[in-house]
């Protein structure tokens, strides 16, 4: 009898540390989330800012030459776009871990699914991904206009 006390004590404590990594990992999915949303708008302001530079006046152009801004569009994608790859592999991950442990627990209701990706519509890495891609090749034009006139 004291054995299964024990084992059911320890069944307990298991369901307990369960739900409490379930707590965290809904915690930092979150996180990456509204992370990934963030970093977005911080991106448009400065791909935004350097577009300002090239565009108002040829000022700009004196003192730095659009083939050096052309280069840190580039390099804000490259940055921003890694950035949200990494985000992306953690976010996945914390859906992997969050669906085990929902199987653990029972859960009848499943937050952590892993949704289809089939739609256009609903495919947020492939539309981040095309705005990536836009503005490098927005600034890769620029350059190859800077030295053909």
């Amino acid at each position: 009898m004291i054995e299964k006390i024990e084992i059911k004590q320890e069944m307990d404590d298991q369901t307990l540390i369960a739900i409490e990594q379930y707590k965290e990992i809904s915690t930092s999915r979150r996180h990456y989330s509204n992370l990934r949303f963030a970093l977005f708008p911080v991106y448009f302001a400065i791909q935004y800012g350097i577009i300002q530079l090239v565009i108002t006046d040829n000022k700009a152009e004196e003192t730095v030459p659009l083939y050096v801004l052309s280069l840190c569009g580039i390099l804000i994608s490259y940055v921003f776009w890694t950035i949200e790859s990494r985000i992306g592999m953690y976010y996945q991950m914390l859906e992997e871990n969050g669906s085990r442990i929902e199987e653990l627990l029972g859960m009848n209701q499943k937050v952590m699914k892993t949704w289809g990706k089939k739609s256009f519509l609903n495919n947020t890495k492939l539309s981040i991904a095309i705005t990536y891609i836009t503005f490098t090749f927005y600034w890769i034009v620029m350059t190859i206009l800077y030295f053909i006139k």
